[in-house]
C-alpha cells in the first residue's frame, strides 16, 4: 500500500486542473467476462472467471500482456485453466501454463511473515493491437476470510469497454445474502433448493475520467455481495478471528513496564507506549483483507521489529492492556473512500488504527510521526467500524478540528542578470500538516536530498537543481519545518520583457490551499455519485 503522504506522485493530482469526464477511444475492450460462484453454506467457495479482451494499441497489448492473479495461498489454492492469444488472422498462440510461477506480491519480498500474500503472472504470447486474449482460471477459497461468511465485490473501470458481463453467484436457500449494485441489473431465482442471483453489466462507451476525485468504490459501477448482515456482524468476526493476539505474555509485560517505568500518570503511560511503538516497530504497508484478516501475535509482532496495521494494534493494546489500560481495534479507510456499503465488507475498510476509550482518542501507530492524540489529514471525518462495541459498531472519525492544521510556505527569490534564479523555500506545518511533512523529509533521506530537489522542481515545471535542509524528522512534535535551496536555470526570454509567473521555488508539500480547499478544477461528478450519500440499491437481487 502506498501512503497518502509520497511526495511526487500522491500530491501531483492535488495541483493539476481536474478535467471532467469526456468521451474516447478504448484502449481496452473487454468483449466477453464471465464470473460464476458457487457459496456453500460454511462460508467456502469456487470461483471460475473467464475473460475475453482486446487491446487497441501496442502500449494497451502491454499493459495487459501481462495478467497477474493475486492470492492467498493460506485462504485457498488458484488454477489457471487456459490462457491464449487469438491473432487478427484466426491464429491460436497458446500461453505456456508450466512457466506461469507463483511470486510474492509486489511490496511483500522483503518482509518474511507476509510470505501468504502471492500472485500469479500470466505472460500472453504474441499479443498485439487488435488480437484477443483469453483467459480462464478457478480459485477455490477453502478457508474463508471470515469463518462461516462470504464476500465479494466488484467494479469496472469507465476507462475499458465491457461489451457483455455476466456474474452469477449460487448459494444454499438457507443462506442468506445481500448486495448493493450501482450500474448493473440484476435478477434472483430459486430452484432445487439454491438461490441464484444473476448480475449484468455494459457499457461500450469509455470516459476518461479524473480517478483522484473519489475511491472507486465510492463511484464507479459496482458490486457488493455479503452474507453479513451489518456492519456489527463483521466486527464481531473480525474479533474473534483476532482474539487472543493481544495476549499479555511475560515479554510483553516486561517490555510495557521498561517503557513506562517511572510514569505515573495513566495518559502519559498510553502516550509512551504510543511513541514507542511508532518510532520502534517497522510499518509493513498492506492492505488489511490482502493476507487475511488474522493478525500476528503481539509477542511476535515484538520479537520481529515489523508489521502490518493490525500488528501494530494487537501490540499496542497489548502493552496498554499490560498497564491496565484498554484499546479498541478501529477499521477505517486510509485512502479516499468516504462510504460504506450497505452489504458488509471490507473494500472500503482497508486500514487499522486503535481506539482508547478512557481518554476518547483515535491514534494510529503505523504514521511513526503523528504526535499522540493527532492523526494524518485523510483518517478525519471517515467513517468506522469500531471491533468490540456493545452497540454503535458503525461510527465516524471526528472531522478535523478548527486551528489544529496550519501549512504556511515562503519563498524569497532573486534573479541575476542572465535570467537565473536563486533562493529559499521554508515550509512549515503543524498538527496533520507537520506529520505531512515529517513523512516527506523521510522521504528525501531515502532519495537522497539533491535528487529529491531536482525531481520536486521538475515536478512543478522548473529545471534547476537544489537541496533541502531539515531536522531530523523522526519525531511526535506538533510542529515542523524544513527549508529547500534551489538555483533555477536562466530563462533569457525573461530578460527580453516576457511575463512571468513568481518562481514556486522548492516546495517539499503541495501549496497550501490545496489542502484544505481541493483542485482549483473539480471534476463533475453525476448526481446520483454524490460522496456525501449512496443511492439505494434496485430491489433484485438485493435484500434477501
Amino acid at each position: 500500500m502506498i501512503r497518502a503522504f509520497l511526495p511526487l506522485a500522491a500530491f501531483a493530482f492535488f495541483v493539476l486542473a481536474a478535467l471532467p469526464a469526456r468521451a474516447v477511444q478504448p484502449s481496452i475492450t473487454v468483449h466477453r467476462m464471465t464470473v460464476t460462484i458457487d457459496v456453500r453454506a460454511d462460508g467456502t467457495a469456487t470461483i471460475l472467471q473467464h475473460r475475453r479482451q482486446s487491446p487497441s494499441s501496442r502500449a494497451a497489448a502491454a499493459q495487459i500482456g501481462q495478467f497477474p492473479i493475486g492470492f492467498n495461498p493460506s485462504l485457498g489454492k488458484l488454477d489457471v485453466l487456459e490462457a491464449y492469444t487469438i491473432k487478427t488472422n484466426g491464429t491460436r498462440v497458446d500461453a505456456d501454463l508450466s512457466q506461469i510461477r507463483v511470486q510474492m506480491a509486489p511490496g511483500v519480498p522483503n518482509v518474511p511473515v507476509f510470505h501468504d500474500i502471492q500472485q500469479k503472472v500470466v505472460i500472453f504470447p504474441d499479443l498485439a493491437e487488435n488480437d484477443v486474449e483469453v483467459l480462464t482460471y478457478r480459485e477455490e477459497q477453502v478457508v474463508p476470510l471470515f469463518p462461516g461468511h462470504f464476500t465479494w465485490i466488484v467494479n469496472f473501470a469507465r476507462t475499458v469497454a465491457f461489451e457483455d458481463v455476466e456474474i452469477r453467484v449460487t448459494a444454499p436457500s438457507g443462506y442468506r445474502l445481500q448486495s448493493e449494485v450501482h450500474g448493473l441489473t440484476g435478477t434472483v431465482s430459486e430452484q432445487d433448493g439454491k438461490t441464484t442471483y444473476v448480475w449484468r453489466y455494459k457499457a461500450t462507451d469509455v470516459v476518461a475520467e479524473d480517478l483522484a476525485a473519489v475511491s472507486s468504490w465510492d463511484r464507479l459501477p459496482r458490486l457488493f455481495i455479503s452474507s453479513f448482515s451489518d456492519y456489527a456482524a463483521l466486527a464481531q468476526a473480525y474479533a474473534v478471528r483476532a482474539e487472543g493476539a493481544a495476549a499479555v505474555t511475560p515479554r510483553v509485560l516486561a517490555k510495557a513496564e521498561e517503557i513506562t517505568a517511572g510514569i505515573e500518570d495513566r495518559r502519559a503511560q498510553a502516550r509512551a507506549i504510543y511513541e514507542w511503538v511508532s518510532g520502534r516497530i517497522r510499518y509493513v504497508a498492506l492492505y488489511l483483507g490482502a493476507g487475511g484478516v488474522v493478525p500476528h501475535s503481539a509477542e511476535e509482532v515484538l520479537a520481529n521489529g515489523y508489521g502490518d496495521c493490525k500488528d501494530h494494534t494487537v501490540l499496542f493494546e497489548a502493552l496498554l492492556k499490560a498497564r491496565g489500560i484498554v484499546a479498541q481495534t478501529v477499521l477505517i479507510n486510509l485512502d479516499n473512500a468516504y462510504t460504506l456499503s450497505t452489504a458488509p465488507t471490507i473494500a472500503q475498510l482497508n486500514h487499522a488504527i486503535s481506539y482508547l476509550p478512557e481518554f476518547d482518542l483515535y491514534a494510529d501507530t503505523t504514521t511513526a510521526v503523528a504526535p499522540f492524540g493527532m492523526l494524518p489529514f485523510q483518517e478525519y471525518g471517515k467513517p468506522i467500524v469500531l471491533v468490540g462495541a456493545a452497540t454503535e459498531a458503525v461510527r465516524r472519525m471526528p472531522l478535523l478540528p478548527a486551528g489544529l492544521a496550519e501549512i504556511s510556505a515562503v519563498t524569497d527569490a532573486h534573479m541575476q542578470l542572465d535570467g537565473a534564479m536563486f533562493g529559499t523555500t521554508r515550509m512549515e506545518g503543524t498538527g496533520p500538516a507537520a506529520i505531512a511533512l515529517r513523512l516527506a523529509a523521510r522521504w528525501v533521506q531515502t532519495a537522497g536530498h539533491e535528487g529529491a530537489a531536482r525531481r520536486q522542481l521538475n515536478s512543478m515545471g522548473q529545471e534547476g537543481t537544489g537541496v533541502f535542509a531539515f531536522p531530523p524528522p523522526d519525531g511526535f512534535e506538533a510542529r515542523y519545518a524544513v527549508e529547500g535551496r534551489f538555483r533555477l536555470d536562466p530563462l533569457p526570454e525573461v530578460l527580453e520583457g516576457d511575463s512571468f509567473a513568481p518562481p514556486l521555488g522548492l516546495l517539499l508539500l503541495i501549496r497550501p490551499g490545496d489542502y484544505f480547499l481541493g483542485p482549483l478544477n473539480r471534476p463533475t461528478l453525476p448526481v446520483t455519485e454524490a460522496p456525501s450519500a449512496i443511492p439505494p440499491s434496485p430491489t433484485p437481487p438485493s435484500g434477501r
